[in-house]
């Protein structure tokens, strides 16, 4: 089934600037595929097991970390509860529930090198490496409405928010982003993270 876009009749492609630079990317995220995995408190151990095996992953993420492997990754949201992307796994009811969460987001790509910088005029996290490495994720909330954030790079996040609060979070993001020149690409129709040159698990 198709699925419109939460920002479709306001998502415009083009360069915004005062100047000729622009200094920040953005583009929507379409066809996200998203598996949210919650495993009961005495199953970890399994569930850490499954995921391991059914994903072919040494390691898995510890809390609020998250891995990229070939066009999947899986992102650690709570002690007990992950976030999949682009892969379906069969979870038995004894150990965790699973929910197709897909549709109840709009996926936002940032890109450039002030998109820290940008970020911060909103979200109270510090996303200095040392604090906030690579393949690191938070939830956190803009204008009271909760978002999660996930950091590929340095210069390359990715944000998810409520599908029914997309478009006014969109509107708030290009209005602070006006002052850095920006750019709004075309849509990403597959939901691929691209892997950094360093994994942190």
């Amino acid at each position: 089934m198709h699925r419109h876009s939460a920002l479709e009749t306001i998502y415009k492609v083009g360069k915004y600037s005062s100047s000729e630079k622009q200094s920040l990317t953005f583009k929507e995220l379409k066809s996200l595929e998203i598996l949210q995995i919650a495993c009961w408190p005495d199953k970890i151990d399994e569930m850490s097991n499954l995921l391991s095996k059914e994903l072919k992953i040494k390691n898995i993420p510890s809390f609020n970390k998250g891995i990229i492997f070939e066009n999947k990754s899986l992102w650690r949201m709570e002690p007990l509860k992950w976030w999949l992307f682009n892969k379906e796994i069969e979870v038995s009811e004894q150990i965790a529930t699973t929910l197709d969460i897909s549709h109840a987001f709009t996926g936002i790509e940032i890109k450039g090198d002030n998109s820290s910088l940008f970020l911060n005029r909103h979200l109270p996290i510090d996303l200095r490496s040392k604090n906030f490495p690579d393949l690191s994720s938070a939830s956190s909330a803009i204008h009271h409405v909760s978002v999660k954030l996930f950091k590929i790079s340095s210069k390359n996040y990715c944000l998810y928010i409520p599908r029914g609060f997309a478009l006014s979070i969109w509107e708030i993001l290009l209005e602070t982003a006006d002052q850095f020149g920006y750019e709004v690409l075309e849509l990403s129709l597959i939901h691929i993270l691209t892997l950094p040159t360093k994994r942190i698990v």
